[in-house]
């Protein structure tokens, strides 16, 4: 299960990127 929870903080990490991103953009 540990391996679960350090994909969803990658998966976690990654959609804030992608948010800062679009803000950047905006």
């Amino acid at each position: 299960m540990m391996e679960t929870r350090h994909l969803v903080k990658q998966v976690i990490e990654i959609i804030i990127a992608v948010l800062q991103l679009i803000l950047l953009f905006l």
